[in-house]
């Protein structure tokens, strides 16, 4: 059951996030403690917070051409805690997401992300 709303959020909320280019739905499913940990491309950490990753995205300038595709390797449960690991990609880009997750308040929130660019 939690395992299905974890996914269902993820998928409305991340994904379609990532497909429309739309900060307002990541608001919906980054808990505003969330950080961002990723490596550049000169192997020095970055560390970004909810704020400035939401100032990535416009959906002025999403790109229909896009076909993103999110495909889940695993989610782990263990009471209101959750730890996820996906691929996400589109044509240009693609990406290999590990995800700590929170339920508060019967909601399930993104706290940690960890990122690897693949393509």
């Amino acid at each position: 059951m939690e395992k299905l709303a974890i996914k269902k959020a993820i998928l409305d909320y991340y994904h379609e996030g990532h497909a429309k280019s739309d900060p307002e739905l990541y608001k919906e499913i980054l808990h505003d403690e969330w950080k961002f940990f990723l490596f550049h491309e000169d192997g020095r950490l970055r560390i970004v917070d909810k704020h400035e990753y939401i100032s990535w995205y416009n959906p002025d300038e999403v790109d229909e051409r896009l076909t993103w595709k999110t495909q889940f390797h695993y989610i782990d449960v263990t009471e209101n805690i959750g730890a996820v690991k996906l691929r996400i990609e589109c044509e240009e880009v693609g990406y290999i997401d590990y995800f700590n997750l929170m339920k508060i308040n019967g909601k399930w929130w993104i706290v940690h992300k960890i990122s690897h660019k693949i393509k």
